[in-house]
């Protein structure tokens, strides 16, 4: 994985899930694994963003200099 900060996320999470379901009634347990997708999905959606926003052609303003 290209970013450690992302993968030690991704391992916290998972002990934390792990932890939870120790102690978690069954029914809840899908609620608990949907969580984790959204977790991830709105991750890899704010990532996209952020990479869409340093693709982008910067806007450049010209200006005129007289000379007197």
């Amino acid at each position: 994985m290209k970013h450690k900060w992302v993968e030690h996320l991704l391992d916290a999470w998972d002990a934390f899930i792990e932890d939870i379901f120790s102690f978690v009634p069954e029914n809840s347990k899908t609620h608990l694994k949907n969580a984790k997708k959204e977790f991830l999905l709105a991750l890899r959606s704010i990532l996209d963003q952020k990479i869409e926003e340093i693709e982008k052609p910067k806007k450049v303003k010209k200006i005129e200099v007289k000379k007197e």
